[in-house]
């Protein structure tokens, strides 16, 4: 059966994420990693969890995780050897070996996998992009990498822009909306979301710049004007 497109694009993304992963894992640890301030540990989970999505949907495209069957304990069975000797390898090359790092990977794949068991694709989608969004601007110090001044500012727009856009394909797909009910749902929730990141900013101590509110709401509004006119130009309803 020919490979539709959806699952053309995640093995496509497998194929660059994990040898990636691979190689970051296997060379002295880049400096924007050290100074972002971001935990090791959670670098391990968010890692992981994002290999986990994509192996999973590369192998089962169109199915949520069901414990009865055996493919999930494959899927398991790999992300944990895969981890184990990724850890071992890198103690043999120089990089400690750290069996914390494991349990942080393995939390990635477990909370992954509990997560797909829930929800499909696209509602998972929504969580896994909005929990790395979170994650990277509130869990790390990117904003004060003043040597990097163009990080800060990318991660708010693309970060909020590709949440937009799968938070659009779920409407798509989920909810049923037309014309400025459709327009007002596709701003509004990524608007939520930003407000939901920058209160737990405040809850965390961090500084709050205006700045990045702007950034990430021009990624929002483009996201969204891609899409509208996408799909206009296909000829589809905004439903």
């Amino acid at each position: 059966m020919p490979l539709l497109r959806r699952h053309k694009y995640i093995l496509l993304m497998l194929l660059i994420y994990w040898p990636g992963l691979f190689v970051l894992t296997h060379i002295p640890i880049p400096q924007l990693a050290r100074k972002s301030g971001m935990s090791d540990k959670m670098m391990h989970v968010l890692a992981y969890l994002a290999l986990v999505f994509l192996w999973w949907f590369s192998i089962s495209p169109y199915n949520k995780v069901d414990w009865r069957k055996a493919k999930v304990w494959v899927a398991l069975a790999v992300m944990v050897w895969y981890s184990a000797f990724d850890e071992w390898l890198q103690g043999c090359i120089g990089r400690s070996a750290d069996v914390h790092d494991f349990y942080a990977n393995l939390a990635g794949v477990l909370f992954g996998l509990g997560t797909l068991s829930v929800l499909s694709f696209w509602p998972s989608s929504v969580i896994v992009s909005a929990l790395f969004i979170l994650a990277i601007t509130n869990f790390s110090k990117i904003d004060t990498l003043w040597e990097l001044p163009y990080l800060n500012p990318g991660v708010h727009f693309l970060g909020f822009a590709i949440f937009t856009l799968v938070w659009i394909q779920y409407m798509q797909r989920y909810i049923r909306l037309v014309g400025v009910k459709w327009i007002v749902a596709a701003l509004v929730a990524p608007a939520v979301l930003l407000v939901g990141v920058k209160l737990c900013s405040v809850a965390l101590g961090k500084q709050i710049w205006l700045i990045d509110w702007l950034i990430a709401l021009s990624g929002i509004f483009c996201a969204a004007l891609i899409s509208w006119l996408t799909f206009l130009a296909h000829g589809r309803k905004l439903n």
